[in-house]
C-alpha cells in the first residue's frame, strides 16, 4: 500500500523551496546593483522592489498553486491506490481460478485412475469369461470326439467281428465240402438244425 504524504510536508516543502527561490532572486539583485555602480542602501533601488514584488507574487500564488499541487498529489495518489486494489483483486481472482483448475486437475486426476480400474476389472471379467467359454468348448469339442472315436472303434469291431465270422463260414464251408460228402453234408445239417431248434 502507498504511503500518502502529510499535508502539511508538503506545504512545508513548497514553502522552503519558494523562499529559497526568493532568497536567490534577492541574491542576485544585489549583485547586479553592485556590478551596475549603484550605490547606497539596497532598499532604495529599483531592482530591490522589482525582485520584492517577484517574491511576493510568489508567495501570493503559492496558496492557491500550492491547492492545485496538493490536489494533483491526492489524485495521483488516489489513483495508484485504485491500481494497487485493482492489481489486488485480480490476484486474488487469478489465485481463485488456479485452485478451482489445481481442483479440476485432481478430479480429473482421480476420474481417469477410476476409469483405468474399472477397465482393468472389466478387462479381467472378460478374459475370465472367455477362458471358461474356451474350456467349455474344449471339454465339448474332447467330448465329441470321444463320443466318435468310440462310435467308430464299435464300428470297427463290429465290421472286423462281421469280417472274420464270414471268412470263418466260408473256410468252414470250403473244408466240409472238401471233406465230407454228400449224405455227411446232409446229417450234419440235420444235427445243426436240431442243435438251433434246442436252442430256441
Amino acid at each position: 500500500m502507498v504511503q500518502m504524504i502529510p499535508d502539511k510536508e508538503i506545504i512545508d516543502a513548497t514553502q522552503d523551496a519558494v523562499l529559497n527561490a526568493a532568497s536567490d532572486v534577492v541574491q542576485v539583485l544585489e549583485n547586479t546593483t553592485h556590478g551596475l555602480g549603484h550605490t547606497g542602501p539596497f532598499y532604495m533601488q529599483a531592482e530591490f522592489w522589482v525582485g520584492l514584488t517577484f517574491v511576493l507574487t510568489i508567495v501570493c500564488l503559492f496558496r492557491p498553486v500550492g491547492r492545485i499541487i496538493l490536489q494533483k498529489l491526492r489524485q495521483r495518489g488516489a489513483d495508484i491506490a485504485d491500481r494497487i486494489k485493482e492489481a489486488s483483486a485480480l490476484k486474488e481472482d487469478a489465485q481463485k481460478l488456479l485452485a478451482g483448475y489445481e481442483r479440476k486437475f485432481r478430479g480429473a486426476e482421480k476420474e481417469a485412475a477410476d476409469i483405468l480400474a474399472r477397465a482393468e476389472r472389466e478387462t479381467d471379467v472378460i478374459k475370465r469369461e472367455a477362458l471358461a467359454k474356451l474350456e467349455a468348448e474344449m471339454q465339448a469339442k474332447e467330448k465329441e470326439v470321444q463320443s466318435r472315436l468310440k462310435a467308430s472303434e464299435i464300428n470297427a469291431v463290429r465290421e472286423v467281428t462281421q469280417k472274420t465270422a464270414d471268412l470263418t463260414m466260408a473256410t468252414v464251408r470250403k473244408i466240409l465240402d472238401d471233406s465230407l460228402d454228400h449224405k455227411a453234408q446232409s446229417k450234419l445239417i440235420d444235427i445243426s438244425i436240431e442243435r438251433l431248434k434246442n436252442l430256441v
